[in-house]
């Protein structure tokens, strides 16, 4: 996203000018060309298309409409930042509050995200492999080791890398018979790069899950799934957004592949849980006899 660019983009004095009452004017340069914005700024109208450029773009038109477009998103049906949901002078409620109604609003967010074809080709290519891998790092490592724990219950072969370095290894052991779900918000981390590089010359499908925006990851996966896109990338308290989003988009693939075999996944996931031992709670709605 046009504002994760911002936050990585070294910019000299002049183009940071710019790039502050761009951010701080928002929706108000709709109406401004680049000429009112440099002098606005007292910079220079080139300075602006340099900018444009900088940040992946081929001129200033380009520039601003994707950023209004982008702008208008980030505005839309939320109240709450998603980089820094409360402020010191909240108390405990309005913590909790403000945490719950960011959730959900990812939740629905992603939900509104998915598109019904790219969903139904990536539950293709998982049921159609033998092999399914999982790349990511930091939180989403964590949250993808909880989706391979669900799958291994099914009995599906599932890997994930466990120590750093290890998932390039993992990748250059794939062939035409693994898919990879591919997860990296920015769409841009190396490591994760380098990991879709090998399985793209080893031929594995693949799945990515990252932000609304085109990025490299995007660009260079079989299918695309997409993430709630509210968090700057280094400016933020939490994961509290991307981690609901995609909890739930993992979720639903897990779901997606239960339901491929219902009735047998089903009979396997409850038999199998027999063998690991009976666990009681003390609170009899949940317990089972």
């Amino acid at each position: 996203m046009i504002f994760h660019r911002i936050e990585t983009t070294h910019f000299s004095v002049a183009e940071s000018e710019i790039i502050e009452y761009i951010l701080n004017e928002g929706s108000k340069i709709r109406d401004m060309s680049s000429y009112d914005i440099a002098k606005a700024t007292f910079t220079s109208a080139p300075l602006l298309v340099r900018i444009a450029k900088k940040l992946g773009f081929g001129g200033w038109t380009e520039f601003k409409k994707a950023y209004l477009e982008e702008l208008e998103y980030l505005n839309r049906e939320t109240d709450i930042d998603a980089s820094i949901p409360f402020t010191i002078s909240d108390d405990i409620m309005t913590i909790c509050d403000n945490v719950a109604r960011l959730q959900i609003a990812a939740i629905k967010e992603t939900h509104a995200l998915l598109s019904h074809d790219d969903i139904q080709e990536a539950l293709r290519l998982l049921r159609d492999c033998q092999t399914i891998d999982i790349y990511a790092t930091s939180y989403n490592h964590l949250l993808a080791q909880q989706f391979c724990v669900a799958l291994a219950y099914l009995g599906i072969r599932v890997n994930i890398s466990l120590t750093p370095g290890d998932d390039q290894l993992l990748a250059a052991m794939s062939d035409k018979s693994h898919c990879a779900i591919v997860i990296s918000y920015s769409g841009e981390t190396k490591s994760i790069l380098n990991v879709l590089d090998i399985l793209k010359k080893r031929q594995a499908k693949t799945i990515g899950i990252t932000c609304m925006a085109d990025n490299t990851l995007s660009n260079n996966v079989d299918v695309c799934l997409r993430m709630t896109s509210k968090e700057m990338i280094s400016t933020k308290i939490g994961q509290y957004s991307t981690s609901s989003s995609l909890g739930y988009l993992l979720n639903v693939l897990y779901s997606g592949i239960f339901a491929f075999d219902y009735a047998k996944n089903l009979n396997y996931k409850m038999k199998n849980f027999r063998f690991v031992g009976f666990r009681n709670s003390g609170y009899e709605y949940i317990d089972e006899k």
